[in-house]
């Protein structure tokens, strides 16, 4: 059922006026419009995305010290209190059956080290793992300032360790498809 609301004059709720509502509409531009910004947007919504897309390729290390995977995005939040949902997809493996061998992985703002990554220990006697990983997590930097997003990994233990950009497909090592780094801002 629709209902309809008929009505010659509005007056004001202090009853000194009316209120004509005839050609309301007659010469608005988009300019007298207001238009919607940041300010306008709930908090928990999305109000940024950047995204990173590397053709495949293998990282190798056996170093301890964290290095770069070529996983990187630079960005400025719109405010201190934004949060960033960030994921990425690797197939890590090590080149050892030796079962000490590890490798981390971690996203880093700019230098200090997020709680978003991940990592494998090898427990065979063989040194693949053939499948993928999605590591994803937020991070609330508190800043407004510039930031820079990299994904960096190590290798612990008694042999190198590779970050594959992409999927790990066959036994000769060679990565898959490409990979896609995405960072969402979420409005706090």
């Amino acid at each position: 059922m629709t209902s309809k609301l008929k009505t010659d004059v509005l007056e004001t709720v202090s009853g000194s006026g009316t209120i004509a509502l005839t050609n309301q509409l007659t010469g608005m531009t988009h300019a007298s419009v207001p238009l919607l910004t940041e300010a306008h947007i709930p908090a928990g919504s999305v109000i940024n995305a950047y995204t990173q897309v590397l053709s495949s390729s293998t990282i190798t290390t056996s170093s301890s010290s964290f290095v770069n995977t070529g996983l990187s995005i630079t960005l400025t939040p719109v405010s201190a209190s934004s949060k960033f949902y960030i994921t990425y997809t690797h197939a890590p493996h090590l080149n050892t059956g030796d079962n000490t061998t590890y490798q981390t992985h971690f996203v880093h703002r700019n230098s200090t080290i997020t709680t978003i990554g991940g990592g494998m220990r090898q427990d065979a006697s063989s040194g693949w793992w053939t499948g993928t990983q999605t590591t994803q997590g937020i991070d609330a930097p508190n800043t407004a300032s510039a930031i820079t997003y990299t994904v960096k990994f190590l290798t612990g233990g008694s042999a190198s360790g590779n970050f594959h950009v992409g999927s790990h497909l066959n036994a000769s090592h060679a990565a898959g498809a490409s990979c896609q780094f995405t960072i969402l801002e979420i409005k706090g």
